[in-house]
């Protein structure tokens, strides 16, 4: 059974490849920037991983609630 990648992987994948393109190419990063990059992009394939085989509704439910709370105050 072939499935479609979902947004977050889709993001995340795209994220880590412009960090290693850029550590690879001639274009100097900062350590820490090179970090986050990878770092959110790991983070979100590994999300996107998960939610292929999950439910994670509650997980958009509180981002949504999260998102909201800090807007509103």
């Amino acid at each position: 059974m072939k499935r479609k990648p979902n947004k977050f992987l889709s993001i995340g994948l795209f994220i880590a490849g412009i960090a290693l393109f850029l550590k690879n190419s001639s274009i100097p990063l900062p350590d820490f920037i090179d970090g986050l990059l990878l770092g959110s992009g790991i983070g979100l394939e590994l999300i996107g991983i998960y939610s292929m085989n999950y439910d994670i509704s509650k997980f958009r439910n509180y981002k949504r609630n999260l998102l909201n709370k800090c807007l509103n105050k």
